[in-house]
């Protein structure tokens, strides 16, 4: 059974995203910070029976997400990765700390290298694999309340072109989807409707880098 990890799990679109690829036939690896969460997701996922495996891990810390990823593509074929994660905050670029905007950038840009890295050669054993970036808007249209993600997307943006490009006459894909308004049950951007994106994009075998989401 192939694998779909997920990292940056939340109760909205990473949720959706593990139900999506787990009633696909993926077995799902979910990565987050957040024990509790991720306790009320595997027995969400089981009820579905979606087999499913928990990490908690703090994406800043690069030492153990190399080793945990390490871990899953030792044990299991990984087929997709999903990075999801970000840091949000809300102020002005003015009024934002420097070592804040640090911060974010190693969580939502260079943790998603990094992933990137450490997977890599084991999709390349397999000849197969996908990695899918979280986008948003915010990379074209700057948001001046939420510096910290304006650029982190604008940098996730950027690094899925440069890996798409570096990685084209192999077998791998690399895609992202790009979410242009705010994920929330019962509207047009409804994290089952988002996750429904990303498993279509994967399945076409991600004919164009970016997909852009609007609803």
């Amino acid at each position: 059974m192939a694998t779909a990890i997920i990292i940056g799990a939340g109760p909205g679109l990473g949720l959706a995203l593990a139900e999506k690829f787990g009633q696909k036939g993926f077995s799902i690896a979910l990565l987050a910070r957040n024990e509790e969460n991720l306790s009320v997701f595997t027995k969400t996922l089981e009820k579905q029976e979606v087999l499913v495996s928990t990490h908690a891990v703090d994406v800043s810390d690069f030492k153990a997400l190399r080793q945990t990823l390490r871990g899953i593509a030792q044990k299991d074929t990984v087929e997709v990765v999903i990075y999801n994660a970000v840091k949000k905050q809300f102020n002005s670029p003015l009024q934002l700390d420097v070592e804040e905007m640090v911060d974010a950038y190693r969580m939502d840009v260079a943790a998603a290298l990094l992933s990137v890295q450490t997977i890599l050669p084991f999709m390349q054993e397999n000849d197969r694999g996908t990695f899918l970036f979280t986008g948003g808007g915010a990379a074209l249209h700057p948001w001046m309340q939420a510096p910290t993600i304006s650029i982190a997307k604008a940098g996730i943006r950027s690094l899925a072109f440069m890996l798409a490009e570096e990685l084209q006459e192999s077998p791998i894909q690399v895609g992202t989807v790009t979410i242009f308004g705010t994920i929330k049950e019962g509207t047009a951007f409804d994290p089952h409707k988002v996750a429904d994106a990303y498993y279509q994009h994967y399945q076409q075998g991600v004919p164009e880098v970016e997909v852009q989401f609007k609803g």
